[in-house]
């Protein structure tokens, strides 16, 4: 956790301008169509998603070698496969989620081996770790099902990619410190 107290001035930022984005786009109640203007609010959206997922795994790291295009790459492929199983059924993003974690932030910190060997070195850890994923990934999607409900528009939008941000932000700081600890013994 010190790390991510540490890192607050570098993650606030991010985490506030991804979720002004989210929220500016659903502006003006846009309604699912096939209009041009929503294709765009949609990329829009998933490349303001990307970006601030990089951004958080890239700072969470601490290497020396920012902004990884490797690690861009990594994410952007994430998030597409969250979409993708997010159209297919409901729950699986919540699973593309639990397996991104570890592999994101072995892609931010070194070479991608380093998820067997942070899972051999720390497996309790590495069970807890997904575990208290799981359990904050379904808070989050019961937040904003909530405030979706009772709080709607630029608000609850905001609101709610707050809560993701700061959501991904420790779980970025806690796999990054997993990943740094089995790394260095």
């Amino acid at each position: 956790m010190k790390s991510l107290t540490r890192g607050l001035l570098t993650y606030a930022p991010i985490i506030v301008v991804g979720a002004v984005i989210q929220a500016l786009l659903v502006l003006g109640d846009p309604i699912p169509t096939m209009s041009w203007w929503f294709s765009v609010r949609v990329l829009a959206s998933a490349s303001a998603l990307i970006l601030v997922l990089w951004l958080t795994m890239d700072f969470a790291a601490h290497t020396d070698a920012r902004f990884s295009p490797r690690l861009l790459l990594a994410v952007t492929v994430a998030v597409l496969c969250g979409i993708v199983a997010g159209i297919l059924n409901p729950i699986l993003p919540l699973l593309v989620a639990l397996i991104s974690l570890p592999v994101l932030s072995a892609v931010a910190a070194g070479p991608l081996r380093a998820v067997t060997r942070t899972v051999t070195f720390a497996p309790i850890r590495t069970f807890l770790g997904l575990a208290g994923a799981t359990v904050l990934i379904i808070v989050n999607v019961v937040v904003g099902l909530v405030l979706g409900f009772f709080v709607t528009g630029v608000v609850a939008a905001g609101v709610t990619w707050l809560v993701f941000g700061t959501s991904a932000a420790i779980l970025a700081t806690y796999w990054a410190s997993l990943h740094r600890r089995a790394h260095l013994s």
